[in-house]
């Protein structure tokens, strides 16, 4: 219940179909530290070490220690379970199982390895490739009988306003249907479910789609078999697409609603955009046994572009006990802003041990983030006041909401001929203020691999399980809002080939 009070923060900031709020900012900030089947079978912790195209998300000075140069190539499968229901003390609304699977591509990429002739600088090595940060696919449903209707939010949005002031997302689009209506000319408006005892059979299916990849530049090199440095420059881009069909009706536990009969309501949003970002790290041996590393990430400046619609389809019987149905729909919406999402340092220590044939190393990242410093610029094509003061209330629920947090990350990976056995554990702060930087997640992983002379391939499962609070809707009337829990349990699968040049 802890992480259900963190969500409903973040849900009580968004109060409009394409309202951007502090849930963007932690969605596009979060990205992960997967890369190459290697490097996610051990827990994302490869910040000390090197020589594996998965090392560029965490340290660039990692690709100092490739020796060949290097073609790889990844794919995985995402495989997501919800469980989701209504919370309401005292009710008994059925828990609704979904399942969705997702193939992408994890990462491609081709190592350029040089050796100089200088006697200090023992490899210049260039990369290029692509990375994907982030998988935003995930489906989830939920169905219930509870008191109260969609409708008090489309008429508190309406209240006070003329019929060519209403927003045409919500308020309009459900006045034109008939979900509310004006008899007095009062700019009161009503609804068929006026009471708040009325119980309410509702559903909603939300299908969510999308990904973070990466394309990325970088150079690093070997200065006397000690040190390495490197540099990366990357360009993130974002798709992002969210459907939600939300229902009312009747039910067979609602009672008689009169003249209310049926309600679907959907939402369409699809976010899309790229930014750039860099990265700048170094590692150091310190013996034959101890490495360490540092690395800063910049943040990403993304410029964003969000393209929404609502239609409604309301149905009602009129005085004449006539089954009436109207529809309505809302102009194309578009919305173009800028976000910076929050930079990062990541400090690493790790050792390599050599028992004969048997050999490996462990590694531990620490990983500090403040998610404060996400930001938002709404003003790029409207300097309005409005805009400009809703801008700032974001903002200001950015630094109010949202803290700093520290990850820790602990992987080790054991060699014996040309076999590889991995495992790790990922425990990922929370970036929510309430959570007094507890880890909101754990995640962990294991991974194979085999190394042959030119060529290698590597696999890797990890898992996590999630609990979050979600809303359908908002409403001003305290108790009124209806929480939705959402319990997801994620499973990844990778492989990741490669090929020595």
């Amino acid at each position: 219940m802890k992480q259900l009070s963190i969500i409903i923060i973040i849900w009580l900031a968004a109060l409009s179909l394409n309202a951007q709020s502090l849930t963007d900012a932690v969605r596009y900030s979060d990205v992960q530290t997967i890369g190459t089947a290697r490097t996610a079978g051990v827990g994302g912790s490869f910040g000390a070490m090197g020589g594996d195209f998965g090392s560029l998300l965490i340290n660039p000075a990692g690709l100092g220690d490739f020796r060949k140069s290097e073609f790889n190539f990844g794919i995985a499968i995402n495989r997501i379970h919800n469980n989701s229901f209504i919370v309401r003390p005292g009710s008994d609304n059925p828990i609704n199982n979904i399942n969705d699977t997702n193939f992408n591509i994890s990462n491609i990429g081709f190592v350029i390895n040089r050796r100089p002739r200088s006697s200090n600088l023992i490899t210049s090595n260039f990369a290029i490739g692509m990375t994907q940060t982030k998988n935003l696919s995930e489906e989830f449903q939920y169905t219930g009988a509870t008191k109260g209707s969609i409708t008090e939010r489309f008429v508190e949005l309406a209240n006070g306003n003329d019929l060519n002031e209403l927003d045409p997302f919500e308020g309009g689009v459900a006045y034109d249907a008939g979900a509310i209506f004006d008899t007095d000319s009062d700019l009161n408006y009503e609804t068929d479910i006026y009471d708040t005892t009325t119980v309410v059979f509702k559903d909603q299916f939300v299908e969510r789609s999308g990904k973070m990849n990466e394309f990325k530049f970088a150079w690093a090199g070997n200065i006397s078999n000690v040190v390495n440095i490197g540099v990366s420059a990357a360009v993130p881009f974002v798709s992002y697409e969210e459907n939600k069909t939300y229902k009312e009706n009747m039910g067979p536990n609602a009672g008689t609603i009169n003249p209310f009969n049926r309600l679907d309501y959907r939402e369409y949003l699809s976010t899309s955009g790229f930014g750039l970002n860099f990265k700048a790290g170094a590692t150091a041996k310190l013996g034959k046994l101890v490495r360490v590393g540092l690395a800063y990430h910049s943040p990403n400046w993304l410029r964003l572009q969000d393209d929404y619609s609502t239609e409604m389809q309301y149905e009602y019987f009129n005085t004449m006990d006539q089954n009436v149905t109207l529809n309505s729909e809302s102009p194309e919406g578009r919305f173009n802003y800028l976000l910076k999402t929050t930079s990062k340092v990541v400090a690493s220590a790790g050792t390599l041990f050599n028992f004969g044939e048997l050999k490996g190393f462990v590694n531990a990242d620490v990983e500090f983030q403040n998610y404060q410093a996400a930001n938002f610029n709404f003003t790029i094509n409207d300097n309005s006041s409005s805009t400009v003061d809703y801008e700032r209330e974001v903002n200001d629920d950015i630094n109010a909401e949202l803290a700093s947090a520290l990850s820790v990350r602990l992987g080790a990976e054991l060699a014996y001929k040309k076999f590889r056995a991995r495992a790790g554990i990922n425990g990922q702060g929370s970036p929510y203020s309430i959570d007094n930087n507890d880890f909101i997640r754990n995640t962990l992983s294991a991974g194979l691999g085999y190394r042959g002379d030119r060529f290698y391939i590597d696999f890797a499962a990890f898992s996590y399980s999630d609990v979050e609070g979600y809303y359908p809707y908002l409403v001003l009337t305290d108790g009124r809002n209806q929480l939705v829990n959402k319990e997801q349990n994620s499973f990844k699968a990778m492989i990741t080939c490669g090929y020595k040049i």
